[in-house]
């Protein structure tokens, strides 16, 4: 009975989940700072990142037939603009590869053929940092491969890595700004970092270190702003409903520490807390996991004896660590069911291996139709065992 329940309460978790995503997507904050611009003659766009495809669409609603020309690099396979005046490109991601320097050329010779009287609205998005890259004397292709999948495998946080990645390139860390001469340089940017700092966000390549009186900066969006609209679409279910203001983005051993907590504390009513941000976690050369089905995992041995628990760890670009994976769930009985296995939970997460894991169990989540690359959400509902219905 109580499997069953938990069964049915990830689903409506999950649901409440891609209805959130959907909504993001819309992105109604660059929606409404368009509406009250009256751009001149002869305006462009340039879209970059995971997310440029739905943002460079919903500028185009708003904006309609103003926009001479633009550009979006997204990730193969992500969204495309159904617009032609748009040049849709695909390149690699997280590693860059010869799409991703080919496709920034293309975009740098354009930029640098706009007039001085031109206009141009840039919508950045993670994952603009391995998309968007023209690189400096010293180094080749080949070397640059070779410094992402290092910094990959590292446990460095998203600012350390993009500190990093700065000394080798001409456009992050704002030299991109520099190959436009027009008059006037909008960037609105869905934040994927702590504290929404746009020097971080997708390499900063459009952030002078001094204000250019030409620019303008606006973030559209970050993690704690999806996760409103997500407690927001949990409130149907009828509980109690926290969300943590905090950023994870330390060793997820204090946040277990974290759950345990909320586990203990005495509960009368079903109730659900929701936390965001993006731990890293080391992966191995053998292991097939990511940083959600790593987290998923280590949480499953603390609701083994919380029957009326689920925990959901859940990407919201739709990608954690593989194509077709966005995460994954636990309840009481994953631990159980491990065990007649015969597979141990603390080798399986020395070898970052969770995902072979828990998709033998039947409980990764499948990557849907929405994505916006906000950073990782988690969601704990917990039932009061005697509080349990099962009408």
């Amino acid at each position: 009975m109580i499997l069953t329940q938990t069964k049915q309460i990830h689903a409506q978790l999950l649901n409440c989940c891609w209805k959130a995503l959907k909504r993001f997507c819309e992105f109604p904050l660059l929606s409404a700072a368009l509406v009250s611009w009256e751009p001149g003659q002869d305006l462009h766009l340039l879209a970059i990142g995971k997310d440029a495809g739905r943002m460079c669409e919903a500028a185009i609603k708003v904006l309609k037939d103003k926009v001479s020309d633009g550009f979006v690099l997204t990730k193969y396979g992500h969204y495309r603009c159904p617009d032609d005046r748009i040049l849709h490109l695909e390149a690699g991601h997280p590693i860059p590869d010869d799409n991703s320097l080919q496709g920034s050329r293309l975009i740098v010779e354009w930029m640098s053929g706009l007039g001085r009287d031109s206009e141009l609205i840039v919508l950045l998005s993670g994952g603009g940092s391995a998309l968007f890259e023209m690189l400096n004397d010293g180094i080749d292709q080949a070397g640059l491969t070779s410094l992402n999948r290092a910094l990959l495998r590292s446990s460095l946080g998203i600012a350390a890595v993009n500190l990093v990645r700065a000394r080798y390139s001409r456009l992050k860390s704002g030299g991109a700004l520099s190959f436009f001469k027009g008059k006037q340089l909008k960037v609105f940017a869905l934040s994927d970092v702590e504290h929404d700092d746009p020097a971080v966000i997708a390499s900063g390549p459009f952030t002078p270190v001094h204000k250019d009186e030409r620019g303008e900066y606006m973030i559209i969006g970050n993690n704690m702003s999806f996760r409103e609209l997500l407690a927001g679409e949990l409130s149907i279910l009828g509980c109690d409903i926290e969300n943590d203001p905090s950023y994870l983005s330390e060793d997820h051993g204090r946040f277990i520490g974290m759950i345990e907590n909320e586990l203990n504390r005495v509960s009368e009513r079903d109730r659900i807390t929701i936390w965001g941000g993006e731990m890293p976690i080391r992966f191995t050369d053998s292991g097939k996991g990511g940083r959600c089905t790593h987290l998923a995992l280590s949480v499953a041995p603390l609701l083994a004896s919380h029957p009326g628990a689920v925990f959901i760890a859940l990407a919201t670009d739709g990608s954690d660590n593989l194509s077709g994976s966005a995460g994954a769930w636990v309840d009481a009985q994953t631990m159980k069911q491990l065990k007649t296995l015969e597979w141990d939970v603390e080798e399986i997460l020395a070898q970052a291996d969770s995902h072979t894991a828990l998709q033998r169990l039947g409980q990764i989540i499948a990557t849907g139709q929405f994505h916006a690359n906000v950073n990782d959400v988690f969601i704990l509902y917990y039932t009061p065992i005697n509080c349990l219905s099962w009408g």
